[in-house]
């Protein structure tokens, strides 16, 4: 019984596949965009933006920065952030004026720099320097990776918080030459900004 039921839920997955992969590029891009900000679909759309990205040669250069961002996107929402990774920087290395996944991955490596502090922290209190020093050459490589991301975000669309965390960031770095420099660096990111991805057909 079992088995038969494996062969049965693997048929329809092959179905559902050859289906996708069946549609027109056209159709199979508009049935994405259609729910794709929907909740309680997400598998469905985590399915057919990864189908998307299979054809990725079909798409045209928004439509693929615009389907890598919200896979990555989905991916974070359900908990599966290291698939997210990869998929905001496609997005970024497509789309490099948009300035949403960046946001995304600022804040994903500020989260990590979190757990890492608070790590760095329990080592200080145990009075373990070696494993201090071996946690914040970690913090170090991974908020050198966060500072960028955040930075062009907060030159798209400035907040105060952002701005206070890279601020901090750069502190804990003991970098106060990239702090008083961060207002020109700024400036020159907020040159190229773009909020939406049109979406095409």
């Amino acid at each position: 019984m079992y088995k038969r039921l494996l062969n049965l839920l693997f048929t329809l997955t092959m179905m559902q596949t050859c289906f996708a992969q069946s549609k027109s590029i056209k159709d199979l891009y508009w049935d994405y965009s259609q729910i794709r900000m929907t909740d309680t679909e997400k598998p469905k759309v985590i399915q057919l933006a990864e189908e998307l990205i299979k054809r990725s040669p079909e798409l045209t250069k928004t439509q693929l920065g615009n389907v890598s961002y919200h896979l990555g996107r989905l991916y974070e929402e359900t908990e599966q952030t290291e698939k997210a990774i990869p998929q905001y920087e496609e997005a970024i290395k497509i789309t490099p004026a948009y300035y949403v996944p960046y946001r995304a991955l600022g804040f994903i490596f500020v989260k990590k720099c979190n757990a890492l502090s608070a790590k760095i922290n329990e080592a200080g209190k145990a009075k373990d320097s070696k494993l201090q020093g071996e946690l914040y050459a970690q913090y170090k490589v991974v908020a050198l990776k966060a500072l960028p991301y955040l930075e062009k975000s907060q030159a798209c669309d400035p907040d105060d918080e952002t701005k206070t965390i890279i601020t901090n960031l750069y502190r804990s770095l003991k970098d106060n030459a990239a702090i008083a420099s961060l207002d020109d660096r700024l400036k020159k990111n907020a040159a190229n900004c773009v909020s939406l991805l049109e979406d095409e057909y």
